[in-house]
């Protein structure tokens, strides 16, 4: 379990994403298209959350976007990029969150090395249900300190359910069928969802994700009662136009979250 010490860092981090509409975005790790420098325009406009995505060899959620990413990246040198997001990111007064978004699979480099966490705020394991490899990278996360956030796949399930209970961060609501990547709407049954697993018991803000790609459907889902979105394809199709299309992206999609 973590110790007092981490737990109470841990709180005093995450209390800042309360009481208002968070913005978590995807930065892929180690993938040479995107560099770090990026992340200088994600906390310069307002991104609560990086949500650092690890190369997966078989990334059965994800559409084209990230597929493509990942296939650029280069896991073997994790410590080096995720140390230097740590270092990017601590070049600003307050930085946003970090969450490492990963596939369950047995190759994991979290199975040979525990350090994998050092640093990070939360984990989300994205996996078959019921797969064991996901529940012992998150109990190797608890044990080092890191916060609990739960992916919930459509439809939703008594399993997701439960996890969702657990989760400590956030939990991301997967808000269109299929894979990753922009939608031209929001589906309004994930208002029925939300309602759904707060009667269920969920206390971690809920946010929507899959297909969420401007300021205006971010808007739609907070007026769903979602608590802020997760953008992922849209942000990568960004950052490898340049800074400046990244930038007018996230722009939007805060304005949207703050109107």
């Amino acid at each position: 379990m973590p110790t007092e010490t981490a737990t109470s860092r841990r709180d005093a981090r995450f209390a800042a994403l309360t009481g208002k509409s968070l913005l978590s975005c995807y930065f892929p790790l180690g993938d040479p298209a995107v560099p770090v420098e990026l992340l200088d325009t994600y906390a310069g406009e307002g991104v609560d959350v990086i949500e650092i995505g690890m190369t997966s060899a078989e990334p059965f959620l994800d559409g084209a976007d990230v597929r493509a990413s990942m296939a650029r990246a280069d896991r073997a040198s994790w410590r080096r990029d995720l140390d230097a997001v740590f270092d990017r990111l601590s070049r600003f007064r307050d930085p946003p969150r970090t969450l490492l978004m990963t596939y369950a699979d047995e190759a994991h480099p979290a199975f040979a090395d525990s350090g994998l966490w050092r640093g990070l705020d939360s984990l989300l394991v994205v996996a078959h249900e019921g797969d064991p490899l996901a529940a012992r990278l998150e109990n190797s996360a608890v044990a080092a300190g890191v916060s609990p956030s739960a992916f919930l796949p459509l439809p939703l399930s008594a399993d997701g359910m439960a996890r969702a209970r657990q989760a400590e961060f956030y939990v991301m609501l997967q808000s269109n069928d299929g894979p990753t990547g922009p939608r031209k709407d929001v589906d309004p049954g994930n208002a029925a969802r939300i309602a759904s697993l707060r009667a269920a018991g969920v206390t971690a803000p809920i946010l929507l994700g899959f297909g969420i790609s401007n300021g205006a459907q971010a808007r739609e889902a907070c007026d769903l009662d979602a608590d802020g979105v997760v953008v992922g394809s849209q942000v990568l199709r960004a950052a490898l136009s340049g800074s400046d299309e990244l930038q007018a992206l996230l722009h939007d999609l805060r304005s949207g979250l703050d109107a």
